[in-house]
């Protein structure tokens, strides 16, 4: 059994993640287009993401240090440890790709220090999605004193990598509405659980510092509604007619357009089974 103190919480500050923003330009949009935030990534770039993810996946799923202990007590290879971790190829792996890359853009837009929680980690059904709120990211000006400067970052990811009546981006939408209804507060308190039972001292405090401790201390709540959408559908999205919500620094509907992406999520997954490995 491995036990507490060796297992990480799953917060991470990946203080070498890539600029990922920067790899995304602004999408020129039709004439009747919708009014929100839309990028493409130039098929030049996909390379970057790919390599990028193909990276950091396994991380989402498994500390280096779950997985090292699981390997020396199973004899199981990190491949096979990993396969058993990650969702089969379908919905539910979309759905992943699609909060695991909102995540890192998300994350790679602020210059603030993050911490962008991996709640793939506590998932209980590799085939299903993981509860609660899609992406969250924590910050804090110092971890040892409640400040105004802190933050949430919470987005609802949704993805469209094939032709469907699926309407991404309205999708998104009415997951921000239930983030901000309720499902966040929700997911801080199911996080601080999840703390308790995984992590150390320092995690539960950094957490609880979001749900129940220094909340006379205000932090910010930002909310962020994204669809990330093959590049062949995103203007068909983009000039749906729909009901947008006011836009502003607090909530923000943002659409990015990726080329080929079902055959990119794919080999993304499988090329991070195939080439894990824990130095």
């Amino acid at each position: 059994m491995i036990t507490d103190n060796a297992t990480p919480p799953p917060i991470d500050n990946l203080p070498d993640t890539e600029d990922m923003f920067s790899w995304f330009e602004d999408h020129q949009k039709l004439a009747d287009a919708i009014d929100v935030r839309a990028h493409i990534l130039p098929e030049d770039k996909t390379v970057l993401l790919e390599e990028y993810l193909v990276a950091n996946i396994p991380n989402c799923y498994i500390t280096d240090v779950n997985l090292t202990a699981r390997m020396a007590e199973t004899g199981l290879t990190a491949s096979q440890i990993l396969q058993n971790q990650i969702p089969d190829r379908g919905s539910v792996m979309a759905g992943d790709f699609g909060e695991v890359t909102t995540l890192f853009f998300l994350g790679s837009e602020r210059e603030e220090t993050i911490n962008n929680i991996m709640k793939w980690q506590y998932k209980q059904d590799r085939t299903k999605a993981a509860p609660h709120s899609d992406v969250i990211i924590l910050h804090r000006d110092n971890p040892e004193q409640a400040s105004t400067n802190d933050f949430v970052i919470c987005a609802e990811a949704k993805m469209k990598s094939t032709q469907s009546v699926h309407s991404p981006i309205e999708s998104s939408i009415g997951g921000y509405v239930s983030d901000k209804t309720g499902r966040l507060a929700r997911t801080l308190v199911w996080l601080k659980e999840k703390e308790i039972n995984h992590g150390n001292a320092d995690s539960i405090a950094f957490v609880e510092r979001f749900t129940d401790k220094h909340l006379d201390t205000e932090y910010s709540k930002y909310f962020r509604a994204v669809a990330i959408i093959d590049r062949a559908f995103i203007d068909e999205e983009l000039s749906k007619a729909l009901e947008l919500p006011d836009q502003n620094e607090e909530f923000e509907i943002i659409v990015l357009g990726i080329s080929n992406l079902k055959d990119l999520y794919e080999r993304t997954f499988g090329r991070a089974v195939a080439e894990v490995s824990c130095e």
